[in-house]
């Protein structure tokens, strides 16, 4: 007897903790991949500011030349 209401007592508990469980482990794959998402856009989003700042560097350089009009 005692069994049976060990069983029907700790059958909810378990059910409840694999579903706490199950859960967690969504989170934390939906936070790893929302940073490794957000990890790539902004490395893309750097790469493209150092592209343009060097452009905007470099051109500068070549269009401020005077040359002589001889």
């Amino acid at each position: 007897m005692f069994e049976l209401l060990l069983l029907i007592y700790l059958l909810p508990l378990v059910t409840i903790a694999l579903l706490v469980f199950r859960l967690a482990v969504w989170l934390v794959r939906k936070a790893f991949r929302l940073v490794f998402c957000l990890a790539g856009k902004l490395l893309c989003l750097l790469g493209r500011l150092v592209v343009a700042a060097f452009v905007l560097v470099a051109g500068e350089k070549t269009f401020t030349r005077r040359y002589d009009k001889e």
